[in-house]
């Protein structure tokens, strides 16, 4: 096998697209190209980078051992997760990779109505319900929806975090 179908044919087992490869090497999709049609030989730093990528060494990728061994070489090496959410199995993961920012999308929706009721209960509470011996320090109704608006505040920010970390990436 040569360097041209070796590259290949990891590619390939790894799953990844040219493009995707050329992404994890820092190189252009036409270069993996033409490394795959055996146009162009990737520079020393590049070769390196494949066998990371590849979980091999860059003597397998360079040398030409037997045939036997050629058909089965090193099994890629498992990568830790890019975050917290790839490293989710199953169909749990695959559901929560796409549409887990609706998860966001709701929980700062709510934070920002029960902010937004907190505050309007907190207004009223000051307003309408006055002492006639003078304001009260510790009105209870009051405590409760700045409470409440605190709370929501809070759901509100942890929401658009979720967006912003699950909103499924353009490729």
């Amino acid at each position: 096998m040569t360097l041209a179908e070796k590259i290949a044919w990891c590619r390939k087992r790894a799953g990844l697209s040219q493009e995707e490869l050329a992404e994890k090497v820092g190189v252009s999709r036409q270069a993996v190209s033409k490394w795959e049609l055996g146009d162009a030989t990737p520079e020393v730093g590049k070769l390196l980078q494949l066998a990371r990528t590849f979980g091999v060494t860059t003597d397998w990728l360079l040398g030409g051992e037997d045939p036997a061994e050629e058909n089965a070489p090193p099994q890629p090496e498992t990568k830790p997760a890019a975050s917290w959410v790839d490293a989710v199995p199953g169909a749990v993961g695959r559901l929560l990779r796409q549409y887990g920012w609706l998860f966001g999308v709701r929980l700062a929706v709510s934070g920002g109505l029960t902010a937004a009721l907190g505050l309007v209960g907190r207004y009223m509470f000051r307003t309408f319900i006055s002492n006639p011996f003078g304001p009260t320090p510790s009105n209870p109704g009051v405590m409760l929806c700045t409470f409440a608006a605190a709370v929501g505040a809070v759901m509100l920010i942890i929401g658009v975090a979720v967006i912003i970390a699950l909103y499924p990436k353009k490729r």
